[in-house]
Parts: structure tokens; C-alpha cells; sequence
């Protein structure tokens, strides 16, 4: 009964902040078709993260529709049209969607540890299906959700390892961009139904909790920032394994979600579900100020985590019982939505995620000037700075820039530059940069 008035207060306080009436209702047409579309990546009912199995075959649907580019004609545009007509097909008989995205990120050092590698590459390959098998096309939607996930390098050290193996950082240079033994694993495979019109959702299965909670559409290692620190690892989140999450819309710009899953969960199976020790999370997340209909959620989670039963680490969360909690404030500075400012914190206690403290204030330009010529680009600036849980002598800090453009039709090129302070492994080094080339296609 207590947390029950709790929760009531919490969501009262909400609506009154935001100036809406309490109660479910459905988005104005009207004032939605005058506004603009905005920027980033779709969202869905669950997940804002572009990786997540849903955002994924939507983003590259969208993607589709967006063809200017520096160069009007692709090498790959009849891989792509083929397949567009294969997808079509497919679903208007089954109902069901499949899309691919191949990344690659090339990678290097200005210094690293005697006898270790200063550059590297890897590709990252999502294989995503999404059969609707229940009301299909109404806002209470079911459908099974699967996503086939494979990473490899090439010889050389992953972008990503580079960072604690050579470079001794635990901000990380190339989030996810690690090989996989073996290659390919099933990363998702779930039950979701419901979305935000329906007013509620839910997903059980397999899922993956650290792209549920407090992410952004405007966050995705794929598209926009490559460091670990710009993700939310001082959440103690176990890997990908069993679980079940339900979200609730009292109003179209407020969500409440819960999330329960397995603490030994391991992405190269099933976990142990078995042992009772769990992770638990509640998101509350509201528009603050929307200026498009795009706009983002800012976001408060709090969890806690039983630990693993052997003590040993699994994804955030690194085996000890305990509990954090993660802020993200996320707004439109125009009124067009190409600009966007995001702050985030987190802090975890009892040595239970992979960081103690983390903070970050990120930027991104959607369409920036000069270049006019090139729609679809963005520029993005972050700095970041966190305080690992392992001891360490000191805190590390970075500032990333990067530019994302449309070299062909659906092939995407980034340039990335990292400037590293103090990596808390290698007390010897101060400072580092990390050059970054990333390229993404998608079918």
C-alpha cells in the first residue's frame, strides 16, 4: 500500500511539473502534422536505443527514404533494391521483417603499452526478424522478436580491447566493437506486445537490459558515440539473458517501466535463471519540453542487483550485491530538433557496476552548416568523465568530435577523435588520442 502512494505521488508530481491532465490519451494529429519530424533515430514502447531489436528494422526502414548522399550512385544500390523487394514481399504474405546492418571500425592509437598493438579493426553484423503474429497493425500489436548478432577482427586487437590492453583505459575507445568466440550468437529472442498509443507494453524473453534503460535514440555506438562512458555502465546491468520488462503510459509524454531479469545471465547462452539472483529496475521517464516529434525522454532509473552466484562480473554488473541509480536529461535546443543536449549521471554502490561515478554532457547537430549539401549528417561532441569501481589511483576523463555523413545511399562514414586524460590503468600515461573510421550499411 505504501509503495503503491508512493508511486501515485510520483507520477502526480510529474503531471503537475508538465502542466498535462492525468490520464492516457491518444497524440493530436493536428498539432503532430505541424510540427517538424525532428532527428534521430525511431524509438519504440520499450527501448530508445537504436541496437534494440524494434528501433533497428525501423531505423533502417527510414533509412531507406533518406537518398541524398555525396554521391547520388552506390556500388551496393542493387543489393539494395533486391533486397527491398525481397523484405516487401516477404512480409506483406508473413508478416514478418528482416533487416541487416553491417558496421566496421577502424581504429588507432597516438600510444600505447610496451609490446601491444596501437591499431585494430572489427565489424559488428545485427541480423534482426520481427514476426507480427497478433493484431498485427494495431496499437496492441504481439510479435516475436529476433536478433542474430556476429563480431570479428581481422588479425589484429578490436577497436574496443585496444583500450584496456593497449591504451589501459577503462572509459573504453569502441563500445561493442570486440570479436565474439564464436562469431555469431543469439543476442535477443523475446515476446513483445502493446506500444505507446495502447498506453502499455511488455517483453519477455531473452532480452538485453542495457538497451532499455537510460538510453537515448541520439546514443547508439553504430551511429553517433563510440566510448563505453557515453553508455550506462554505472548501472549494474547483467548481460543479455531471461528477463521480462512492462512499461505504462499515464500520458503520451510519461512512461514507468519495471524490469526484472537473470543476474548471471551470458549472451553465449541461456544464464541461470535457476540460482534466484536477480536485477531489478524501475525507469521513470518524461518529455520534459517537446519540440518535435522526436523528441526524447529524460529519464531516472533506479536498480538493484543480487550479484552473480559465483561473484564473478557479467556485462555492468561486476558480482557483488548492490544498487545505483542513473539520470539522463535529455532536450531539443531548436525548434526543429537539430540540435540536441543530453546530461547524464550515474553512481552505483557496494562495488556492484563497472562504474563508481560517470558523468557526461553530450551534443549533437543534425544537418549542420556549412555543408547544406549533405542532408542526413550529423556532428557530435561529448566529454565524459568516470570513476571505475576497480581501485584506481584516479578518475579518467575524455572529449570526443565526430562526423557522421551519407557516402552513398545507405552507406554511412564516420570520423572520430578521442582525446583521452589519465587512463587509470597505465599511471605512466596522461594523455592519448584515439582516431576512429567507421563505416555502416544497412539492408
Amino acid at each position: 500500500m505504501k509503495t503503491s502512494r508512493t508511486a501515485a505521488l510520483v507520477l502526480a508530481a510529474l503531471v503537475t511539473a508538465l502542466g498535462l491532465p492525468a490520464g492516457a490519451q491518444e497524440p493530436d494529429a493536428s498539432a503532430a502534422d505541424a510540427k517538424p519530424a525532428g532527428h534521430g533515430y525511431p524509438v519504440g514502447a520499450l527501448s530508445s536505443d537504436a541496437q534494440d531489436p524494434g528501433n533497428l528494422v525501423s531505423g533502417i526502414q527510414e533509412r531507406r527514404a533518406q537518398k541524398e548522399a555525396i554521391f547520388a550512385a552506390s556500388p551496393l544500390t542493387w543489393l539494395h533494391r533486391l533486397t527491398d523487394r525481397g523484405k516487401s514481399a516477404l512480409y506483406d504474405a508473413t508478416g514478418l521483417k528482416l533487416a541487416l546492418a553491417y558496421t566496421q571500425v577502424f581504429m588507432a592509437l597516438s600510444e600505447s603499452l610496451p609490446d601491444s598493438d596501437s591499431w585494430g579493426t572489427n565489424s559488428n553484423v545485427d541480423f534482426v526478424a520481427n514476426w507480427e503474429l497478433l493484431t498485427r497493425g494495431e496499437p496492441t500489436q504481439g510479435k516475436v522478436a529476433f536478433h542474430l548478432q556476429g563480431r570479428w577482427d581481422w588479425g589484429t586487437l578490436a577497436p574496443e580491447t585496444l583500450a584496456e590492453e593497449s591504451l589501459g583505459s577503462l572509459l573504453g575507445t569502441a563500445n561493442s566493437f570486440a570479436p565474439y568466440t564464436p562469431a555469431f550468437l543469439i543476442r535477443n529472442l523475446y515476446w513483445e506486445q502493446g506500444s505507446k498509443e495502447a498506453g502499455w507494453a511488455y517483453r519477455i524473453g531473452k532480452i538485453t537490459p542495457d538497451a532499455m534503460l537510460g538510453n537515448s535514440a541520439h546514443m547508439a555506438n553504430v551511429l553517433t558515440f563510440l566510448p563505453t562512458a557515453n553508455f550506462n555502465f554505472s548501472i549494474g546491468m547483467p548481460d543479455s539473458g531471461l528477463g521480462a520488462a512492462a512499461a505504462w503510459y499515464p500520458h503520451e509524454r510519461i512512461r514507468v517501466m519495471g524490469l526484472v531479469s537473470d543476474s548471471n545471465a551470458d549472451r553465449q547462452d541461456w544464464g541461470h535463471l535457476s540460482d534466484g539472483d536477480f536485477f531489478k529496475a524501475v525507469e521513470f521517464a518524461a518529455q520534459l519540453h517537446p519540440r518535435t516529434e522526436k523528441a526524447g525522454y529524460s529519464k531516472l532509473v533506479v536498480w538493484h542487483n543480487d550479484g552473480t552466484r559465483d561473484g564473478s562480473s557479467s556485462n555492468g554488473n561486476l558480482g557483488p550485491n548492490g544498487w545505483g541509480f542513473f539520470v539522463k536529461l535529455e532536450q531539443e535546443l531548436t525548434a526543429d530538433g537539430r540540435a540536441i543536449g543530453i546530461l547524464r549521471y550515474g553512481r552505483s554502490f557496494h562495488d556492484s557496476g563497472f562504474y563508481k561515478h560517470q558523468a557526461s554532457v553530450n551534443f549533437l547537430l543534425y544537418d549542420p552548416p556549412p555543408l547544406n549539401r549533405i542532408r542526413n549528417d550529423v556532428i557530435g561532441m561529448a566529454f565524459n568523465w568516470v570513476r571505475p569501481t576497480p581501485t584506481v589511483s584516479r578518475d579518467e576523463y575524455d572529449i570526443e568530435l565526430f562526423y557522421r555523413f551519407p557516402l552513398f545511399p545507405q552507406v554511412d562514414v564516420t570520423l572520430s577523435y578521442q582525446s583521452i586524460f589519465n587512463p587509470v590503468l597505465d599511471p605512466d600515461n596522461d594523455h592519448a588520442s584515439a582516431f576512429g573510421l567507421r563505416l555502416r550499411t544497412t539492408f
